[in-house]
């Protein structure tokens, strides 16, 4: 019997167990994220909102619409359409507020995979405050920029330090989704299929044995 000591990076997380927050994703502020290319950027955020209807898990969705901040970007207005809970009145950087918090406790989960602007702002005192109060928490890094790769860097560093877990929307999919033979396989292969190369900087090439392509579970 293995008596290697738990933590979140190797118990990982399931559609079962984890709540999914949307961080501000709002148009007056997507523009100013530059540490990833825009249109990589803007591909990978739908991606991500993709994940709250294919494993049906409890859905939050902080930030405000207003002259300032702009509109939720479509695939998040999309969310909340759908019914995703929204948390849009805050004065602070952190979105965990005691009506957020309620709303975890209700939902019974126990771990927290988020997405935001900015990664060394809102995100990451979110994040933090949902560590001080015992969620297992889970960044996915390629969805939250920032404006200055140093900024972004120690943004990551400081949520590691933390106890966070920085992933990466492909790995977060394929972990909800397990098995590409399951439940969920067709829907995880539509989102790599629609996302995964956008989700790419340059060329990409066809390296799969037929010249085809990933394809769909028959």
């Amino acid at each position: 019997m293995s008596t290697a000591p738990k933590n979140a990076a190797l118990t990982g997380f399931t559609p079962a167990d984890t709540a999914l927050l949307y961080v501000d994703y709002v148009t007056g502020l997507d523009n100013l994220m530059t540490t990833i290319p825009g249109k990589q950027y803007r591909n990978n955020i739908a991606a991500f909102a993709k994940f709250s209807g294919l494993f049906g898990m409890p859905t939050g969705v902080l930030g405000e619409e207003s002259p300032y901040y702009g509109s939720f970007l479509p695939e998040i207005k999309a969310l909340i359409d759908a019914g995703a809970r929204t948390f849009q009145s805050r004065s602070t950087p952190t979105g965990y507020t005691a009506e957020l918090a309620e709303w975890l406790r209700q939902t019974g989960r126990t771990k927290v995979l988020i997405g935001g602007i900015s990664i060394d702002n809102c995100t990451l005192h979110t994040s933090l405050d949902l560590l001080r109060n015992g969620y297992d928490v889970f960044v996915v890094v390629d969805v939250s920029s920032t404006n200055s790769k140093m900024a972004e860097d120690a943004a990551i560093m400081r949520l590691v330090q933390a106890g966070a877990v920085p992933v990466s929307w492909l790995n977060a999919l394929t972990e909800l989704g397990t098995d590409f033979a399951g439940p969920h396989g067709k829907g995880m292969m539509q989102i790599i299929q629609t996302h995964w190369p956008a989700s790419t900087v340059g060329v990409v090439d066809d390296t799969t044995p037929d010249g085809h392509g990933m394809q769909l579970p028959a």
